[in-house]
This record gives structure tokens, C-alpha cells and sequence, in this order.
């Protein structure tokens, strides 16, 4: 593991202000509302009501009052509250912020799966997973899923855990790359991995995202821990498991093999059928410490043994992931309530280069945060305040030389497909990345008072945070390209990356067998002297350097907001402005939250104007400050292999980020909810225009480098339109929702050449039988993994008896453009663009393939039971089905191969005492 070499500083955002608390100590749960009741909840237009205990009572603030115009301390005590719990089926909310309120009682009902509580979000509307997630390497993996929300990327979405912001600065836009990159760590939008056992409740912003939340282009994704009363104890521990020998799988091998055949029924189970093994143990509860005092606390371990398919063979690598959490809530402190927690959440994988021999790699990731935070009621406001420590990892431990030789005696490891086959060895060295983070925030929140007709709200925040960055690669890497084959090769005893030919008997003597002289036109004499070649002659002749660097960067940030909310009649406004600055850009960005409904019947018409600014500027930072390689190459003279000499010629490359603007999306909203049939009935249109978008605007050379200019030149557009109708019956609930989406973004860069780009950046990129080279900046502009035109989701949720519940869950995709990794290398000439004196003839590059993937239709099915052991004791099993009938996925794309998951199965129990 890294070490941290410096503490820093954070102060960030203020944190949500709570909502006026009720003058009667009675709180219904956000649960307690059932799609189609005849009556709103009753924080519908309001904020959500406090999880705090109810000490606004106006009888005690009476007493209270009194008590302090007479000089004494007042003594306020936790009132009892009633909590009183009911079914919700549906998380749609009917305020006017686009959001989704999932309640712990609604999230016990959702396929776990490996437990993550993004893995639960992928059913929402607007809401989209990675393509990626439906493959059979991906069904071991433990990583927490990948998700859009409004056609953003992944890590332009806002992750909040209990109040601190999660959101990795560690080039979250990597996540959905490969584990392995050449000279960058697979990151991940979270910085650390939240586990649904340490959760109370989440809501989910697609759009009208309040002005409390800044930092994000895409939504939010509000987590809120799990908390109790001081009078509450419980205890839940859990075990779950899923294993490939219950699952089923499809082989699918497409690829156009040279002289083989593809994989077929005999050999799927050891070419193709994957073997995995995980386990979830999880550990949750509450211990009250007399009246004033609570400790709350949460502990999940989930751990996954996976055989990754690699050269024909099944490697095991192993995996782990722990959430765990620890929270102290004292009520006696001379404040309404003051909480110290801490969490602990790191992840360990280990990974390989597929088909890549000796390529096995870790990377470590995760973190802690610690959080101190109050809230106190004075009179008619209510004050909230913490500060938190948080630090997190981004790392990789791998080989440090990658070697891609040509397929050939000696060298024959390699899959036997593609233009020219390879065989690939090594890997791209260690890169030790770190976050920290110093955060306070604090806000006030205003009871409602009248002004004629119109009742008022208001609240106020303010947020500042000190954030460092840390990134080292501490061994040399080194890149080799440009492989060339010639039979009379003198290594000079260079045998890293140079091999001489070689036979199992001298030519002499195979050419006295043979009549005297070896004669290659005859097919019988070319067969014996193949079959004699151990090793064929081949070194490389260019190479990338990769050297050790230490980057360390700071950033200071703050953020201010105001929201006002209007009652008139059957009008509601919400008005809110948003401000923020950092001290690397240096912009002033305001944001206006302006939302607008009116209530005509039994209908609610809402209006929404937003804007939304990215975040994620130390990346920029990061990649100023990264030494550029260096690039050698060598010649070959009378068949001896010479030395590395440095390019004059190639271009060494940094980039630069001055006088840009923070990329934003302005949103306007338009959505009609009506009660029809005893249900809601709901149709949303979403668009969004993405501004001042970052794109390589030109390049200047300088001191030696080819300096990358970024600008702002970019931007985009996405439009969604959702129908939704939710309705509760009896003790069952109906959820169908569909969207049809389109995304459109500027395609490329300032040119459409790859004159000016990294050689670690070049892909190639194959449409049908065109090959076009282009980065992968510009192919992830063209990736649809995150903008599938058309879904649809229909969830019904049923409850047969107390003790008896399902959940059945069927989700379609529409058919739409991919474009996939084929694994496969390709070469072509560049050798000019490498030095003006050498013989680099050709160097490879990935390929790229756009696919089309067919319409999929995939039901999902949980099946619980509860065995009431005791009073106070609970018993509950679960089983959980994917792909229940054993469709297609399509996650293999055409030409292409590897396996498909089919039918696969999670088993729990879980004991509970309260």
C-alpha cells in the first residue's frame, strides 16, 4: 500500500439544511407513502423530515425560551418519536426536484446483488449501467457498478455519503477503461465503495437537482447512513453467496481465427465457462448508551475468487471489498445533537492482461473519512455544521516492461487471430495515486413563516474544502512496439527484448537428411525445417520510456448557496442560486436552481431552468505536471542488433489548461403528474445543452515538449422523455416506466488527425472493413455505452403474506451502436513520425470495432421469507435470480468472443433482533 507522504486540508461543502421540524412529535417514515394513496406525503413540499429527534415541539421550546430569558442553560431532552411504517413500491417522489426516494424497507426489495449501493440505481429512469456489467468477467467482479444519470458520464455524477461528498478526483473519466492502462491507474467516480447494509435511505436527482448540490453535470446520488434513536437497539447479520457452478453461460466465438478452429461444445467448459466464487458477510446495528447517547455501526466484506479466461486457459485472481462504518450521536453536549463517525472502506483486486502472459497485476483502492457533526435549533432556525477528514487510493502494482512479439517458435503463446498475430507479455509498471481532503460546511435552515397568502421557506449554505493529490510512479516503465522477424540475428547478448534464431539440430546436418541442401521451394524440405526452428530471430525496434516522477497538487475550493421556497396557493416555487470557486481555474461560477409547479386537481404541472457545473479540475493539474516518455528506437546493421538511441524527432507531449472555463449544462425540464386509476401516472421530457466542453484546441512546442492546448471548444446536447405510471393494490405495487434518449457530443478534436497525440493515447478504430486511427479521447466522445435510445422497466412488487414477498423486475434495451475492444492488435506504418534515421517500419495499435447489439429483454426475480424465531428474533431467507429465463445478453458483440452469462442465482440469510 502507499503511504501518504503530506496531510492536507479540506473545507467543503455546506450540508443540507433540515427541514422545519413538526410542532407535533409524530413523524411519518418517507415509507410510509404508497404509490396511488389519495393523500400526498406530508413532506411532499416541504424538505424531508429530520431522522434528528423531535425536540422542536413547541412545548418544549417554550420551556426552553423560558428557560433562557431567565439566564439558566435550557434543558432539552429527546422526545419520543413515532414512527409509523408503511409500503412503498415506487420511489418516485412528486416534488418538484427530479428525485427518487429509495427507502431501506423499498431497498431490501431490490436484487442486492454484490451489495453496492449503486448497483441498486440501475432500474431508475435516466439512470443507465455500464455495458460492460452484463459481461462474464464482470459477474465476479465485486467493483461497484458504473452508472449515467441524464446521458452524463459516470464520473460527472454527484456521490454524497452522509453528507460528505465521495466523488474520486483520481481520473474518475478512466473508470470505464481498461484495469490496465499504459500510463494511468482504472479509476472509479466513487472514492470509496458504500455497501447497502451501512444505508438508511437514498435519493437519487436526475434533474431540478437542489442548489445545495454543486460539483456535477450529470445527477446526484444522495446516500444517507443508517441512524437511530437513542431508545432503539438492533442487530442484523447477514450472509450471502453466488458461485458459476450454479449459473449458466453461453460460448460465443465470432473471431476469424488464422488456421485454428473457434471454440465449440467440446472444449467450452475449459476454453470459456468462467469460475468464480463470492461471499458477502455483513454485520449492522445499534447500541444505546443510557439516554443521551447512541453508537451506531456497520461492517460488509465481500470477497470473490475469478478465474479469468487468458491464452486459452483460466487464471484465479482474487478480490476484496470492506464497508464499515462507525458512528457515536451524543444529545447531551449542550447541542441538539453532535455525531462522530468514521468509515473504513478499502478494495484490493487482483487482475490480468487478457491474453498477455506473465501480466497478473493488483490495484488497490478505497479509503476513510472521519466526520464531526452538530445540529441546534435556535427559536426559528435550525444551524448544522461538520468537518471531515477523508484520504483514498487509486494504485496499481504490475510488471514495468510490456512486450507485444510477433507469433512465431519461441514466441507462440499467442492467440492466433488478428491481421498479424501476436504473442504479449509484461505489463506497464506501478503508479501509486492518493486524494485527500479537508472539509467544514454548514447551513442554516428557517421555519416556514406566512406572508399574506403564501407561506415561506428559506436556507442557506456555505462550503469550503482544501483538496491534494498525489501521484508517483516509482520504477521505470518501458513500452516496446515495432517487433521485426530476420533469421540471421546477432542479440550481443541482449536477451530482454531481443531473440536470435535457433534449431533443435544444426542446418548442417538437417540439410545432410535431407540430400544435401535444404531446398525451400519443396514443400517436404520448408516442412522439416520448420519443424527444426526452436526460435525465430526477431527484436524490437522502438520502445516507450515511462520515468519515474512524484506529482504532488493542491486545490482550494469554496461554495455558497441560497434557496427560497414559496407556498401560494396552489402554486410552489423553489428559487435557488448556487456559487463556486477554485483556485486553479480561477472562475466565479453562479448557477440558478429555479423550479416551478402548480397543482390544477388531481394533476401537477412542473417546470425546471438549471444549470449544473463539472467538477474534477485536479485531474488537469495532474496531468500538467506528468513527465512525458521518452522514445527510443534502434537499427539492425550487417544482422547485429544496435544500440537504443533517443528520437530527436518524436514529439515528447504535456498538456496544458490555462484560461479555460468549467464546462456546465444548462437544463430545462418540463413534467405532468396525474392521479389516474388509483395510481400516478407521470410524463418527464429532460433537455440538457452541455457547454464550454474540454477538447485539444491546438499545440505549441516549447523547451523540447509538444505542449497540448485545451480549450472549449466542445459541446453537446441530451434529450430524454420518460412516461412512468405507478399504483399500489391490495399488497402490491405496479412500476413501468420507459425513456427514449439521445445523447449528441462534439465527435472529435481540434483536427481529425493524430499528428499531435500521444502514442499511449492511439487506437485504432474498425468500421466494417475501414481502419482509422483516432485517440481515445476522441473514441470515448463516440462510445454509446451510456446512451441506449430506448428502455423500458417494469417492477412488481408483491407482499403474499407477512412472512412471504417477491419482487419481479423486466428490463429492455433497445438496439444501438457500440463500439467494443477486440483484444486484437493491428499494425500500420508510422515509423516517420517515430525518427528520420531508423527503420521502425511498422507499430501496432488496439482495435476497436463498432458493433451492433440487438434489443435484449432480461427478467430479474427476488423471492424473501421471514421465520419469526422469538418476539424479538427474525429469521429471513433470500434468492435472487438474474436473467431468469435465460436470454441473450448480447454483451459479446458480432466477431467477437468470449462467454455470456445466463441464468445466475444469490442465496442469504439474515438475522435480525430488535
Amino acid at each position: 500500500m502507499p503511504t501518504t507522504q503530506r496531510h492536507s486540508a479540506r473545507f467543503s461543502r455546506l450540508w443540507v439544511a433540515l427541514t422545519p421540524l413538526l410542532a407535533c412529535n409524530v413523524f411519518i417514515a418517507p415509507d410510509a407513502y404508497a404509490a396511488g394513496a389519495s393523500e400526498a406525503p406530508p413532506t411532499e413540499k416541504g424538505q424531508p423530515s429530520s431522522s434528528a429527534p423531535a425536540k422542536s415541539e413547541r412545548a418544549a421550546l417554550s420551556a426552553a425560551e423560558s428557560q433562557a430569558d431567565q439566564g439558566r442553560a435550557p434543558e432539552i431532552k429527546p422526545l419520543e418519536r413515532i414512527i409509523v411504517r408503511g409500503q412503498r413500491y415506487a420511489p418516485e417522489s412528486l416534488t418538484l426536484s427530479g428525485e427518487y426516494n429509495l427507502s431501506r424497507d423499498y431497498l431490501d426489495g431490490l436484487p442486492q446483488g454484490n451489495g453496492n449501493i449503486t448497483d441498486l440505481l440501475l432500474t431508475l429512469p435516466g439512470v443507465q449501467g455500464s455495458e460492460s456489467a452484463l459481461s462474464a468477467e464482470a459477474q465476479g467482479e465485486i467493483r461497484s457498478q458504473l452508472l449515467s444519470i441524464s446521458g452524463a458520464q459516470p464520473w460527472q455524477t454527484g456521490f454524497f455519503f452522509d453528507g460528505v461528498n465521495n466523488n474520486s478526483r483520481l481520473d474518475p473519466a478512466a473508470s470505464d477503461a481498461s484495469p490496465a492502462q499504459v500510463n494511468d491507474v482504472q479509476g472509479h467516480p466513487q472514492a470509496t465503495f458504500i455497501n447497502q447494509s451501512l444505508v438508511d435511505n437514498v435519493t437519487v436527482y436526475d434533474s431540478n437537482v437542489p442548489a445545495k448540490f454543486g460539483g456535477f453535470s450529470g445527477g446526484v446520488v444522495d446516500v444517507q447512513a443508517r441512524r437511530n434513536m437513542p431508545s432503539d437497539a438492533s442487530l442484523n447479520l447477514s450472509y450471502r453467496g453466488s458461485e458459476s457452478s450454479w449459473n449458466r453461460y453461453r460460448v460465443i466465438d465470432e473471431r476469424q481465427l488464422n488456421g485454428q478452429e473457434g471454440a465449440d461444445d467440446n472444449d467450452a467448459e475449459t476454453f470459456a465457462t468462467p469460475e468464480f466464487s463470492k461471499r458477502t458477510l455483513s454485520l449492522s446495528g445499534t447500541a444505546p448508551i443510557g439516554d443521551d447517547y447512541a453508537l451506531d455501526f456497520a461492517l460488509s466484506r465481500t470477497t470473490s475468487t475469478v478465474t479469468e479466461l487468458s491464452l486459452r486457459q483460466n487464471e484465479l485472481t482474487e478480490r476484496e471489498s470492506v464497508s464499515s462504518r462507525l458512528a457515536f450521536t451524543s444529545y447531551a453536549w449542550g447541542l441538539d445533537e453532535v455525531r462522530i463517525s468514521a468509515t473504513y472502506s478499502p478494495y484490493d483486486g487482483g487482475y490480468l492482461l487478457p491474453d498477455v502472459k506473465d501480466s497478473a497485476f493488483s490495484i488497490e483502492g478505497g479509503g476513510q473519512t472521519l466526520q464531526i457533526s452538530a445540529e441546534h435549533r435556535v427559536r426559528a432556525a435550525l444551524f448544522a455544521t461538520s468537518v471531515a477528514y477523508a484520504s483514498s487510493e487509486n494504485s496499481r502494482s504490475a510488471p514495468n516492461i510490456y512486450l507485444p512479439w510477433y507469433r512465431a517458435p519461441g514466441k507462440d503463446w499467442g492467440i492466433d487471430s488478428g491481421e498479424v498475430p501476436f504473442s504479449v507479455e509484461g505489463g506497464y509498471g506501478d503508479i501509486e495515486k492518493e486524494q485527500e481532503s479537508l472539509t467544514w460546511q454548514g447551513s442554516i435552515n428557517f421555519d416556514t413563516w406566512q406572508l399574506g397568502a403564501s407561506d415561506h421557506r428559506f436556507e442557506m449554505g456555505f462550503e469550503t474544502s482544501y483538496l491534494e493529490l498525489a501521484r508517483r510512479r516509482t520504477e521505470t516503465g518501458l513500452v516496446y512496439n515495432s517487433p521485426f522477424r530476420d533469421a540471421n540475428i546477432d542479440c550481443r547478448g541482449q536477451t530482454l527484448d531481443c531473440i536470435e534464431q535457433s534449431f533443435q539440430i544444426p542446418l548442417e546436418i538437417l540439410a545432410e537428411e535431407l540430400g544435401g541442401t535444404i531446398d525451400f521451394s519443396n514443400p517436404e524440405h520448408l516442412a522439416a525445417y520448420e519443424a527444426n526452428l526452436l526460435t525465430r530471430g526477431q527484436f524490437f525496434q522502438y520502445r516507450r520510456v515511462y520515468p519515474l516522477e512524484y506529482i504532488n497538487v493542491a486545490l482550494q475550493e469554496s461554495a455558497g448557496y441560497l434557496q427560497h421556497s414559496i407556498d401560494l396557493n396552489s402554486w410552489e416555487f423553489k428559487l435557488g442560486l448556487r456559487a463556486d470557486y477554485d483556485d486553479f481555474l480561477r472562475n466565479f461560477n453562479f448557477a440558478p436552481r429555479l423550479q416551478a409547479g402548480v397543482d390544477i386537481g388531481d394533476a401537477r404541472f412542473i417546470l425546471g431552468a438549471n444549470r449544473y457545473y463539472n467538477a474534477n479540475v485536479l485531474t488537469y493539474k495532474i496531468r500538467e505536471q506528468q513527465r512525458g516518455y521518452i522514445t527510443q528506437y534502434r537499427s539492425l546493421v550487417n544482422g547485429v542488433v544496435q544500440d537504443w538511441r533517443t528520437s530527436s524527432d518524436a514529439q515528447r507531449f504535456r498538456y496544458r489548461f490555462d484560461d479555460l472555463r468549467t464546462p456546465y449544462s444548462d437544463e430545462a425540464t418540463l413534467a405532468w403528474k396525474q392521479r389516474i386509476a388509483g395510481g400516478v401516472f407521470s410524463i418527464k421530457a429532460v433537455q440538457r445543452w452541455r457547454r464550454d466542453l474540454l477538447t485539444r484546441e491546438n499545440t505549441i512546442d516549447r523547451d523540447g515538449y509538444t505542449e497540448i492546448i485545451q480549450g472549449n471548444e466542445g459541446e453537446g446536447t441530451h434529450q430524454r422523455l420518460t412516461l412512468s405510471y405507478q399504483r399500489a393494490f391490495g399488497r402490491h405495487g405496479l412500476w413501468l416506466h420507459a425513456s427514449h434518449t439521445e445523447n449528441e457530443t462534439t465527435a472529435e478534436s481540434y483536427d481529425a488527425t493524430v499528428e499531435a497525440i500521444p502514442e499511449d493515447e492511439i487506437v485504432f478504430l474498425q468500421t466494417g472493413d475501414d481502419y482509422r486511427l483516432l485517440s481515445l479521447d476522441d473514441l470515448s466522445r463516440r462510445q454509446d455505452d451510456f446512451s441506449r435510445p430506448l428502455t423500458a422497466h417494469l417492477s412488481l412488487r408483491s407482499d403474499w403474506s407477512d412472512a412471504f414477498s417477491t419482487t419481479l423486475m423486466v428490463n429492455y434495451v433497445g438496439e444501438y451502436e457500440s463500439a467494443e475492444n477486440t483484444g486484437l492488435l493491428r499494425e500500420i506504418s508510422r515509423g516517420d513520425q517515430i525518427c528520420s534515421d531508423c527503420e521502425v517500419d511498422a507499430l501496432n495499435y488496439p482495435v476497436f470495432r463498432v458493433v451492433e447489439r440487438p434489443a435484449r429483454t432480461l427478467l430479474n426475480a427476488v423471492f424473501q421469507y421471514e421465520f419469526a424465531l422469538h418476539e424479538e428474533h427474525e429469521l429471513s431467507l433470500s434468492f435472487e435470480v438474474s436473467n431468469l429465463l435465460n436470454s441473450r445478453t448480447y454483451s459479446v458483440g458480432p466477431g467477437l468472443a468470449g462467454i455470456e452469462t445466463g441464468r445466475s442465482f444469490w442465496f442469504g440469510v439474515n438475522y435480525a433482533w430488535r
